[in-house]
């Protein structure tokens, strides 16, 4: 994984958390992770699945393999739809 895929996965893990509730000291607590791991992976850009796993466990999250996919990453992401030229690419039509 490059940089920018271990920064989108901590933030979507992060995310998740705040959305729990959590503070990234907590998701690395229930992680069993110590509390300079997350500025060390974000200083770093890398990090260790198995640590990845654990924070995306810690907030009730999994870590899958999906099909390389850019449509799919788009939609993921919402960022499918974000403008009226995505929109009007889809269907055809021209945006003026």
């Amino acid at each position: 994984m490059d940089r920018d895929e271990i920064e989108r996965l901590l933030r979507l893990i992060i995310e998740a958390g705040a959305n729990r509730g959590l503070r990234e000291k907590d998701i690395l607590s229930r992680a069993g992770l110590g509390k300079t791991t997350l500025s060390k992976i974000k200083k770093s850009g890398d990090a260790r699945m198995s640590t990845l796993a654990r924070m995306a466990n810690a907030v009730g999250l999994r870590l899958t393999l999906a099909p390389n996919n850019p449509t799919l990453d788009q939609l993921l992401s919402r960022e499918l739809f974000s403008s009226k030229q995505s929109a009007h690419r889809m269907t055809g039509q021209r945006s003026e």
